[in-house]
């Protein structure tokens, strides 16, 4: 896709979006509950949201072992900043490309391989925040939530939009989840098949398809080793656990008696909102947020677009700031980046390429 469709295509859902969420906003209201919020809570929202980054970068270590063991924590740590940050200002996940080529180039590994690994998180992500999700719809308070019973608000847009989620989440595990296990048990016998299939040169359209397919089973190959996984498992787990914390700080520092399970709830819009290619998910995010506040929690939307914005920030700028800061340390020029990300080739060789930042301290 040429890069002005897709930036014309993320404008276009920013100015929808937004206009949804400004079509209800009443600045008035949304001021006055953000004048009643705890900054000590709103601090600890900040500071338990960034420790997520370093959960983050601890399993990458972990997924990339079979690559390199003993991967350097700070260019873990610092990548993730930076590839985190980019997402965070250009459209569609660029972040998501720059920082395993960033960190492959530090490291001298394969960035074919770190690419995969990059699709294994997004893989445990999905997993960890739908098992929290149905954690707490089994629940009887999240059953109730979701069906708008017990008094509590009438089931509306954010209850409506998270039933035909669950729907699409199945379908994503009866057919996802199956072929991930057979590139996990057989990955040379799937790509071999794939192969036959297209018995033609390999540099075609279907060529190139197929070659994704076998660096994704290569970047697998943490998954075949118990140790490894489970220990993937269960840093997902924390990380995600984290920044349910951070979210429940942000929401009790306006007084909302939101529990943990609420949030488990309140994440899978919040995360599908950040994840709308618009720079930084702005005004999906807010949309969501706000709406999903009010139908499910009850709350007015003049303090549902307070929270919703605080949130987002809370999200955002700290993380934006700490990834300008690690590429003015590390030597990263702008220009390096836009090079990155193009198509996961790596850019011309640059001052953070030449050594590896932080001395690569483990």
């Amino acid at each position: 896709m040429k890069p002005s469709i897709r930036l014309a295509i993320s404008l276009l859902l920013t100015v929808v979006f937004l206009a949804l969420f400004l079509s209800s906003f009443d600045l008035g209201a949304a001021w006055r509950s953000l004048g009643t919020a705890s900054p000590a809570l709103l601090l600890l929202s900040v500071g338990i949201s960034l420790m997520a980054y370093l959960l983050r970068a601890w399993r990458w270590r972990v997924l990339l072992s079979p690559l390199k063991r003993g991967v350097g924590l700070y260019n873990l740590t610092a990548t993730t900043f930076i590839g985190f940050m980019v997402s965070f200002l250009v459209p569609f996940r660029v972040g998501e490309v720059v920082r395993p080529v960033l960190l492959a180039r530090r490291e001298r590994i394969g960035a074919s391989g770190a690419l995969a690994t990059i699709a294994l998180e997004r893989l445990f992500d999905a997993l960890t925040v739908t098992t929290l999700f149905l954690v707490c719809v089994l629940s009887s308070r999240g059953s109730a939530l979701l069906a708008g019973a017990e008094g509590g608000p009438a089931p509306g847009q954010a209850a409506l939009f998270l039933r035909r989620g669950m729907i699409a989440t199945a379908g994503f595990v009866l057919v996802g989840w199956p072929l991930v296990v057979l590139l996990v048990a057989v990955p040379d016998k799937v790509v071999a098949v794939l192969h036959r299939l297209n018995p033609g040169s390999r540099a075609g359209a279907v060529g190139r398809a197929i070659n994704l397919v076998e660096t994704f089973a290569a970047g697998l190959a943490v998954v075949r080793r118990g140790k490894e996984l489970a220990m993937s498992l269960l840093l997902s787990l924390a990380t995600w656990l984290v920044i349910d914390l951070s979210v429940l700080c942000g929401v009790r520092a306006f007084g909302l008696a939101l529990s943990l399970t609420d949030i488990f709830l309140l994440m899978v819009p919040l995360a599908v909102g950040i994840a709308v290619p618009t720079p930084g998910g702005v005004g999906p995010y807010e949309f969501l947020a706000q709406v999903s506040l009010a139908d499910f929690f009850g709350v007015a939307p003049g303090a549902a677009a307070a929270v919703a914005l605080t949130l987002h920030a809370i999200a955002l700028v700290p993380t934006i700031a700490i990834g300008l800061l690690f590429m003015w340390k590390d030597g990263v020029r702008p220009s390096e980046v836009r090079g990155l990300a193009s198509a996961g080739a790596p850019a011309p060789a640059g001052r953070a390429a030449a050594r590896p930042a932080g001395g690569g301290a483990p």
